[in-house]
């Protein structure tokens, strides 16, 4: 399993510790509001209780005592008493600023009617009168706590996570930068020494053919310092024949191609003026082409498609190799990430870095079938 099977599957154990963890909560605080509702009922039972014997045409003075003290006890659950037609008789905790205005008493009826069931109060006689209630505020905002909570955890896992993806790209940045600039240093002295034995050995009358495939790689050599050097700053882009850019990295690349593979271009007829950095875009195409050789193992067919466009220009990199899973269309552009045993998976990871940072473009795979084929795509800005 690689780094970022088990960076995904990290995720889901957090996800599914977050999930059960607001489970929790919810299910805890859904236990604890239905007893609190429980003990509110009791209490407007009791309330009602003493209503019923208020209404009581002669009470005692020792029955008085006791209903008015509950009466007076309830000071946060709102309620409204109704006669057996539905007319609100009597109202306690609600706002009293409106209290009375008809329609704020028929809409806070309505709403407890929604709530609660209502209470019967039986005077006798066939005399009945009807309690109704809401749950109090402190009951409401318990209720809502939970879901309170749990967003203020997602927005805060939310920040911190786009906080952490920010620090972790710019520390990569500083890295490929110090890594680029190290390596295009590092090869600097002894391309320059290379470069002095080539012109000896061409003095003292050495082999033309031996010299002169030395003084390729010389110059190959250069080129990839040159590579490295642009990965470390921002490169100038030039309106550059992006045909002929193309051209160039296909007669290097089809030099070292194996026998069993085609190379087919469709590339439109004149040139195609593109704003590029000529050394990093020919990096990409090499990268791509000799990726697409790798999957197909040494056989098969290579397509290299350029379509213009009124703003965009799009090239197509398509080959009959061995495929790519859906899953891992995203994946495989990550540092690190690589099938093959040889290899440090950086080359689609400078591949997305060239295209995307420095040319504003994109860079993404179109489609894959298993061993069908598979079709990266590149947008550049006209």
């Amino acid at each position: 399993m690689n780094i970022y099977e088990k960076k995904q599957r990290w995720k889901y154990i957090l996800l599914f510790s977050a999930v059960l963890i607001g489970a929790g909560s919810l299910f805890y605080t859904n236990r604890l509001v239905k007893t609190i509702a429980e003990d509110e009922r009791e209490k407007i039972e009791l309330w009602a209780e003493a209503t019923r014997i208020l209404a009581n045409p002669n009470p005692s003075g020792n029955d008085i005592l006791f209903p008015l003290q509950v009466l007076e006890n309830n000071t946060n659950i709102p309620v409204i008493l109704t006669d057996a037609d539905g007319n609100i008789m009597a109202s306690r905790n609600l706002d009293t600023s409106r209290i009375n205005q008809e329609a704020y008493l028929l809409k806070s009826l309505e709403k407890m009617k929604s709530e609660n069931d209502s209470i019967v109060i039986e005077l006798g006689r066939n005399k009945y009168q009807y309690l109704y209630y809401r749950n109090s505020n402190l009951l409401r905002k318990l209720a809502a706590f939970p879901y309170f909570q749990l967003g203020v955890i997602m927005l805060f896992i939310g920040v911190s996570y786009v906080a952490f993806s920010v620090s972790r790209k710019a520390e990569q940045n500083k890295v490929w930068t110090g890594l680029s600039k190290e390596t295009a240093h590092q090869l600097g002295t002894p391309i320059s020494s290379l470069s002095g034995w080539v012109e000896l050995l061409k003095q003292s009358g050495a082999d033309p053919s031996a010299t002169k495939e030395l003084e390729k790689d010389s110059e190959r050599l250069v080129r990839i310092a040159d590579r490295f050097s642009k990965i470390g700053s921002k490169p100038s882009l030039v309106d550059m024949d992006l045909i002929r850019v193309i051209e160039n990295s296909l007669s290097y690349i089809q030099t070292r191609r194996g026998k069993s593979v085609r190379f087919t271009p469709l590339l439109p007829e004149g040139p195609l003026i593109v704003p590029v950095n000529e050394t990093l875009l020919d990096w990409v195409i090499e990268n791509l082409c000799k990726n697409a050789m790798d999957a197909m193992e040494g056989a098969g067919e290579l397509t290299i498609r350029c379509t213009p466009g009124e703003k965009h220009v799009i090239i197509d990199i398509e080959d009959t190799g061995k495929g790519i899973p859906k899953s891992r269309f995203n994946t495989i552009f990550k540092p690190g990430y690589t099938t093959k045993k040889r290899g440090w998976g950086l080359g689609l990871s400078l591949t997305k870095r060239i295209i995307e940072e420095y040319h504003d473009g994109k860079i993404f795979v179109h489609s894959s079938e298993p061993g069908i084929k598979t079709v990266f795509r590149i947008v550049l800005n006209r």
